[in-house]
C-alpha cells in the first residue's frame, strides 16, 4: 500500500505564493492540483525546447494581460497560440482602449450599447477603440507588401510597430516568443485584416500557422528535445496546438490545463489529458495534470509563482 497511499500535509500559511503553491502540492482536490501543476510547468521551463502556451477565453479582457506578459518576457514561453478575441484586446488597450468592471451584472445591455459599449461578461469595452484599432491597422497595412504572411509573422510586425510597453504583441515580438491565432478570422482583427485587404494582393493566411507549428514539432523530434504546453480554457487554441504533437508523432512530455468544463459532455474544452494520451498528443510517460478551476484564479497563481 505504501505505493498507493501517502499523507496529506497540513498547509501552512505563507505570504509566499510559490511556497504557498509547493504546499497545497500536499493537500487534496484541486488544491493540490494547483500544487502539482507549479511542478510540472517548474520542470517543464528548465527542460523542454518548445513551450507552448494556449490562451483561449477572455484573458486580456479579465485583467491578466500583465502577467501574461512578464512570463513571456521572462522566457517560460516561446510560442503563444490564442484566440483572435485576445489579440483583439491587447491591441485595443494599445491605442489606450479599457477595460470597465460594471458594478452591477444586471445593467441594462440596451444601456451599455446606446453608450456605445460591449458586455464580456461583467466588464464592458468602448467599442470606439475598435475604430482607432482599424485606422492604425490601415497604416500598418500600407506599409507593408502584397504576398500571403501567417499570423505569427503578421502579428510580429505589427508587435514592433507598437510603442506601449505593456502590450503582449510587443513583448511577444521582442522576446522572440510567436503568436500563433489559428481561427485569425474569427475575431475583430481578423475581419478588419479582411476589409482592408480586399483591394489588396495581401493575404494572412491560417494554413502557414499549421506548417509552422508541425515543423516545431518535427524539429523538436529530430533532436529528441523535450516539449512542454500550458493550455489555458480549450477551443481552438487547445486543439490546433495538440494536433502539431499528432501529425509529426511527437507527443508532448508535458502538460497541464486549466478547465472548467468536465469531461462528460464530450466538449474539447473538457477534454482530459489522459484522453489525448490516447491520440498520442501527449506521450504515455508524460507528466499532466488538469486543474478544474477558473482561470482568472489559477493562472496568476500559477504564472506568479513561476516568474518569482
Amino acid at each position: 500500500m505504501d505505493r498507493l497511499l501517502g499523507c496529506v500535509e497540513e498547509l501552512r500559511a505563507s505570504r509566499d505564493v510559490k511556497e504557498l503553491l509547493r504546499g497545497m502540492a500536499g493537500t487534496a482536490f484541486n488544491g493540490r492540483s494547483l500544487g502539482e501543476a507549479l511542478e510540472i510547468l517548474e520542470e517543464m521551463a528548465s527542460t523542454c525546447e518548445l513551450r507552448i502556451l494556449a490562451l483561449a477565453g477572455a484573458v486580456v479582457p479579465a485583467g491578466l494581460r500583465g502577467v501574461v506578459r512578464e512570463a513571456i518576457r521572462r522566457g517560460l514561453f516561446n510560442v503563444v497560440v490564442s484566440t483572435g478575441a485576445n489579440v483583439t484586446h491587447d491591441l485595443l488597450m494599445a491605442f489606450g482602449g479599457g477595460h470597465y468592471r460594471l458594478r452591477r451584472i444586471g445593467l441594462e445591455d440596451e444601456t451599455l450599447r446606446r453608450s456605445g459599449f460591449s458586455r464580456v461578461y461583467d466588464v464592458a469595452v468602448d467599442v470606439r477603440g475598435f475604430q482607432l484599432l482599424e485606422r492604425w491597422l490601415r497604416e500598418v497595412l500600407d506599409s507593408m507588401e502584397d504576398g500571403e504572411y501567417s499570423t505569427y509573422s503578421f502579428l510580429r510586425r505589427v508587435g514592433l510597430k507598437l510603442n506601449d510597453e505593456g502590450c503582449l504583441l510587443r513583448q511577444a515580438a521582442i522576446s522572440g516568443c510567436d503568436v500563433v491565432v489559428p481561427a485569425f478570422y474569427d475575431s475583430i482583427i481578423g475581419v478588419q485584416v479582411w476589409s482592408l485587404t480586399q483591394t489588396r494582393r495581401l493575404r494572412v493566411v491560417e494554413s502557414l500557422d499549421l506548417d509552422y507549428m508541425v515543423g516545431l514539432q518535427f524539429d523538436a523530434k529530430k533532436r529528441n528535445a523535450k516539449t512542454g504546453i500550458l493550455i489555458v480554457g480549450g477551443g481552438t487554441p487547445k486543439n490546433f496546438a495538440l494536433q502539431s504533437a499528432l501529425v509529426a508523432d511527437k507527443p508532448f512530455d508535458y502538460a497541464v490545463q486549466i478547465t472548467v468544463d468536465p469531461p462528460h459532455y464530450g466538449g474539447l474544452s473538457g477534454a482530459t489529458l489522459e484522453e489525448a494520451v490516447s491520440w498520442s498528443k501527449l506521450s504515455e510517460e508524460a507528466k499532466h495534470c488538469t486543474v478544474y478551476c477558473d482561470f482568472t484564479i489559477a493562472l496568476p497563481l500559477l504564472l506568479s509563482a513561476l516568474t518569482r
